[in-house]
């Protein structure tokens, strides 16, 4: 049923994103320097760093919340991000999702993602409007997905802190981004939670592209299938988490850092 929604089937060599020469500055601190990153499509990547590498700096340029001093982000090869709004950007594609879950609280978990479905209607016309019965589809195919079905009547501030994290990626989903962009997808989660955000990433990834910003090491190892490794604004190392971990330049950079807290 997944692959009902995919839109796109590029060749396997055929990249979504390329960040090239990225700088971004605050106050004469230089968040990125010189930063070139690519993804391809159907790509599950996961990016690690400690504190200050450029990890959420790297989103927010990517989302338009940010705007570099030099560099570009192609989109699929020939969109330059770099040159659109943020609101343009949400159009092209990319959806993001920050670590603070933000639902409509009153609204119930179906009316959320109702509200969040990709269409022209206003927000009242889109709550209010009769669905069509693809549109249903859609919605119990998303409320199933993120494992929310026996609650789509329940309000959406009665729920967990896990069960608002995956309403609102499911909100992100009904939007039909090409590119989703989670910061701590998993943060404040039980244990069990964090197995079903891990599983419900990889579901994604089989029609999807992501991008996680993560601290939460023992999710990455779990989870991940590429690393990147962000230090000091700049790609310090790529590859497995098996690769990442026996990296003498990565074990340098978390000297000293306690590995089951995060990076």
């Amino acid at each position: 049923m997944l692959g009902q929604l995919a839109k796109h089937e590029p060749a396997a060599s055929e990249k979504i994103l390329s960040v090239k020469g990225l700088e971004v500055s605050f106050d004469g601190f230089k968040a990125l320097r010189n930063l070139d990153f690519s993804l391809q499509y159907g790509e599950l990547r996961f990016l690690i760093g400690p504190n200050g590498a450029g990890k959420t700096t790297l989103l927010d340029v990517i989302c338009g919340k940010v705007k570099p001093s030099h560099g570009h982000v192609y989109f699929k090869d020939a969109i330059d991000l770099t040159k659109h709004q943020e609101h343009q950007i949400a159009q092209l594609g990319i959806g993001r999702k920050f670590q603070t879950p933000s639902v409509f609280s009153t609204l119930t978990v179906f009316e959320n993602l109702a509200l969040s479905m990709k269409q022209k209607r206003g927000l009242l016309s889109a709550l209010w409007a009769k669905t069509t019965s693809e549109q249903l589809d859609r919605l119990h195919l998303r409320l199933g997905m993120i494992g929310l079905h026996n609650k789509s009547k329940e309000r959406a501030g009665s729920l967990s802190h896990g069960e608002k994290q995956w309403l609102e990626i499911g909100m992100l989903l009904m939007q039909e981004p090409d590119l989703l962009l989670l910061d701590e997808p998993a943060a404040g989660m039980t244990d069990s939670e964090t197995e079903k955000t891990g599983e419900l990433l990889h579901e994604i990834a089989a029609t999807q592209t992501i991008i996680v910003v993560e601290h939460d090491m023992e999710f990455v190892r779990q989870f991940a299938r590429t690393v990147t490794v962000l230090h000091e604004g700049t790609v310090l190392r790529e590859g497995t988490m098996q690769e990442i971990q026996h990296d003498d330049k990565v074990a340098e950079v978390y000297l000293g850092r306690r590995v089951e807290r995060g990076v």
